[in-house]
């Protein structure tokens, strides 16, 4: 997706919270500081303003752009979008989202017909409690803050809070974190391979079950973008289906809705202890949030 359509997708959201207006004033004034291409300045210099620019922009609608009428023209056939080009429209209004606030991180993994595990991490330190067959239905107190999970690195809420919001950096923070960490899987530390894989698996984590700052997540559906060979599957229950390769397991589904940057079921997630789940017939739903409160213990 390029400039114009990123900025007809900005008009027509909703009005931004003052948090992400000043976000997004400071990526357009860092845009604005870099050297433009020839051609947009050859654009510009005609006379041609950033109104009429988004006014002849592609507009994004789900997964599909409505090109501009021709006057007297018959109507123009909707364009499907690129899997890159969803998850870009997903990014944009990713940073546009209000910072979430609560006492607990609450996160719920289910599929039809299996079962839910649910979790609830003070943002405090104060504990995590936990419900799932494993406690046979019931609400289980840890006693300690489960580690959030970042592609094998335990983080916390303000680590989240400070990572990189561009995508190039994000992934680098990462990996560095993993080479720092010695994060090692029962075949032993990492190769090269193994920590593209992690750092993949992060950037998933990121989009769908972490309690990341707008910015971050926004840079987090950027970095997907760049992924070699990721397939847009069309319109499907939720949001757009897309398919991304990985080095390392099967591609992995995900459902996003772009309109709300969120990922509404996907093939792969990361356990509260760091096991990676991938599932093929039963994608998980995700359910992840920020909440003021606990459900009672029974």
């Amino acid at each position: 997706m390029d400039d114009l359509q990123t900025l007809a997708t900005l008009l027509a959201a909703p009005e931004p919270s003052p948090q992400a207006a000043e976000r997004s004033l400071r990526r357009l004034q860092q845009r604005m500081r870099r050297p433009s291409r020839p051609r947009r300045r050859a654009w510009f210099a005609a006379g041609m303003s950033l109104a009429a620019a988004a006014a002849a922009a592609i507009v994004v609608v789900s997964g599909t752009a409505a090109p501009t009428a021709t006057p007297n023209g018959p109507p123009p056939a909707a364009v499907r979008l690129s899997a890159g080009q969803i998850l870009l429209a997903a990014a944009t209004n990713a940073e546009r989202a209000p910072e979430g606030s609560g006492a607990y991180w609450y996160v719920k993994t289910g599929s039809d017909g299996g079962e839910g595990w649910e979790s609830w991490t003070a943002r405090d330190g104060r504990g995590t409690w936990v419900r799932g067959k494993k406690t046979a239905g019931k609400v289980v107190e840890l006693g300690m803050p489960a580690p959030l999970r970042l592609g094998g690195l335990e983080v916390g809420f303000e680590q989240l809070r400070k990572l990189p919001a561009e995508p190039e950096a994000l992934k680098s923070w990462i990996s560095d974190g993993l080479e720092r960490g010695d994060v090692k899987t029962s075949a032993g530390r990492l190769d090269a391979a193994g920590q593209a894989h992690a750092v993949f698996n992060g950037l998933v984590s990121l989009v769908s079950q972490l309690p990341a700052s707008p910015e971050v997540r926004a840079a987090a559906f950027r970095a997907l973008a760049a992924y070699p060979a990721v397939e847009s599957l069309g319109a499907v229950d939720g949001g757009e289906g897309l398919l991304i390769p990985v080095a390392e397991g099967p591609p992995v589904r995900l459902v996003v809705d772009p309109a709300t940057s969120r990922v509404r079921n996907t093939s792969f997630f990361v356990t509260a202890d760091g096991g990676e789940v991938f599932l093929v017939d039963k994608p998980v739903t995700i359910d992840a949030r920020w909440t003021d409160t606990l459900p009672d213990g029974d």
